[in-house]
């Protein structure tokens, strides 16, 4: 494969987005980009075809790739290539240049054009070969993003499933609306089967010789529910369980950062070092967290006694940014604005409360009119958790701890395809290896 010199400007020229603010914007099919990506949509593009945009105002040298039409607003750069093929190399390539850094307007970070153009960058000659390398590339990107979606579609499954149980008690009310009624406690039972599986009368029936197994498992269920609501400090809950004070429930902890101006309590490498997530990191990731962008030394661990966190530990943002929740993957650490809930003290498992706290309502924990002060670690430990009886949580559990465990074992395959991809990257596009 031969390699030519050239520049940004010669192979491939920034042009300038046009300017739509959002009171002109008629909602359509087509996104619209700004610096840090897709910041809404309209009716028509200003790019006919696919393109790179590029941050140039805000969030400096902030590179997407869209395979489809799309409208760059002012405060971006885009590209634009006949192949898609080619235009895949291209951002590729233009990862690997830290337009990021190269910030040039002090008051309002920006991207200097001339700046940018003035770059000198290696690529292929032919550009069957440029196409080959950006199509070998993007196969980590397409793998990435189905597990990414998967795993979203997983989630809304287990989400409903709890709001279904938790929230809502329509198990309960099924079984109590049924005997209210007049019917029999085998009625109310079939009743409530029915609520558990989303099936008619005659399929739970039919499914009693056609998958006897699964029939006694969703039988089984659906006894373990209650038939009646009593009152409680939260309002109704049904008969047998109860609202109980988090810290009871787990072993709570929070976060803790070393001195920003020493230096040598930080990495952004992962070698020796253990994670140090931030809210960032959080918002950067799915149900399982497997990275954050800085670490923290051994000697900071030690010299400060900051806490690791266990694996399947959950994560919850509760100071600025409140809500944010997530679930170890590893050993790890946190910033002081990060609680952590450690499983064992109870019988209440990891998916239970990321389900819970991911339908909680934060915005009732504080006592002042800025929820992002009132937030305190006190505030944390004495969160109300629902406590269903043990023999309910028993087969939640069995409900969806497939489904996190495919969950979890996507991410981590999502972390290892990026790893690989970002350290092939600079290898390909620089030559040393060859496809």
């Amino acid at each position: 494969m031969e390699w030519i010199e050239t520049t940004i400007r010669e192979y491939c020229p920034l042009s300038y987005g046009k300017g739509l603010p959002q009171t002109k914007r008629i909602y359509g099919i087509y996104p619209v980009y700004g610096s840090n990506g897709i910041v809404g949509y309209h009716k028509e593009p200003n790019v006919t075809s696919h393109g790179i945009i590029i941050g140039r105002k805000g969030s400096v040298g902030a590179i997407h790739l869209s395979e489809i039409p799309f409208w760059a607003i002012d405060t971006a750069f885009y590209i634009t290539k006949e192949s898609l093929s080619e235009l895949k190399f291209t951002y590729f390539l233009l990862k690997t240049l830290d337009l990021n850094n190269m910030n040039s307007d002090s008051a309002v970070p920006g991207l200097n054009r001339d700046n940018a153009h003035s770059i000198k960058i290696k690529i292929p000659k032919l550009q069957k070969d440029r196409e080959k390398i950006g199509e070998y590339l993007s196969t980590f990107d397409q793998k990435i993003e189905l597990n990414t979606q998967t795993n979203q579609t997983l989630e809304q499954i287990a989400q409903a499933i709890f709001k279904h149980w938790f929230i809502d008690f329509a198990p309960v009310h099924a079984k109590a609306n049924a005997l209210a009624s007049g019917a029999s406690p085998e009625q109310a039972e079939l009743a409530t089967m029915a609520s558990l599986s989303g099936k008619t009368l005659a399929e739970i029936t039919a499914l009693q010789h056609t998958a006897p197994e699964a029939y006694h498992q969703l039988q089984q269920t659906a006894q373990a529910f209650p038939s009646e609501f009593v009152e409680s400090e939260m309002g109704l809950v049904p008969k047998g369980w109860e609202y109980r004070i988090a810290e009871d429930l787990f072993d709570i902890g929070i976060g803790k950062t070393p001195p920003r101006k020493e230096s040598k309590w930080f990495s952004t490498y992962e070698k020796n070092n253990i994670e140090w997530i931030s809210i960032k990191d959080m918002g950067n990731s799915g149900i399982y967290i497997s990275n954050s962008s800085e670490y923290l030394t051994p000697e900071a661990i030690s010299r400060f006694n900051i806490r690791k966190i266990p694996e399947d530990s959950v994560l919850l943002s509760f100071k600025l940014t409140i809500g944010r929740i997530s679930i170890t993957t590893k050993e790890t650490t946190t910033n002081e604005a990060i609680a952590h809930f450690k499983t064992g003290k109870s019988s209440l498992t990891t998916e239970f409360l990321y389900c819970y706290l991911k339908d909680f309502d934060f915005d009732n924990l504080g006592n002042t009119s800025s929820i992002a002060t009132a937030v305190n670690s006190r505030t944390i430990k004495n969160m109300y958790i629902l406590y269903p009886s043990e023999e309910i949580q028993m087969w939640f559990v069995k409900k969806v701890k497939n489904i996190f465990k495919k969950i979890k074992s996507n991410t981590l395959e999502n972390e290892y395809l990026t790893k690989s991809r970002d350290e092939l990257l600079p290898r390909l596009l620089s030559g040393e290896i060859e496809l």
